[in-house]
């Protein structure tokens, strides 16, 4: 890491799926991951999103399978079209391996 970089664990280009729920256990919104480590990620939605001090999450990865996290939001930037997010994880479980088929066939 170069002297600016404040980051714990290096972080991995992503283009998948973050979905955020509310407090009812309801996605409040979905987003598109940018980066990701083990300690946090970065992630873009359309509309701005007002994010509570605490949330969960759930992250989908072609090859990490399904993620589910609580964290909160470290930085906000919004730019022309987007509005994007740095989350810090304070924790981070694989709720479904890659591969794993769940209903009827």
């Amino acid at each position: 890491m170069n002297g600016r970089d404040k980051r714990r664990a290096p972080r991995n280009k992503h283009n998948s799926v973050i979905e955020i729920f509310d407090v009812e256990g309801k996605v409040a919104a979905s987003g598109r991951l940018i980066d990701f480590s083990t300690v946090g990620a970065a992630f873009t939605v359309g509309d701005p999103v007002v994010m509570p001090d605490k949330f969960r999450a759930r992250l989908r990865f072609l090859d990490k399978g399904v993620l589910e996290a609580e964290a909160r939001v470290v930085w906000i930037r919004r730019e022309k079209n987007a509005t994007l997010y740095g989350i810090v994880f304070d924790s981070l479980t694989r709720v479904h391996p890659t591969g794993e088929h769940k209903g009827p066939r």
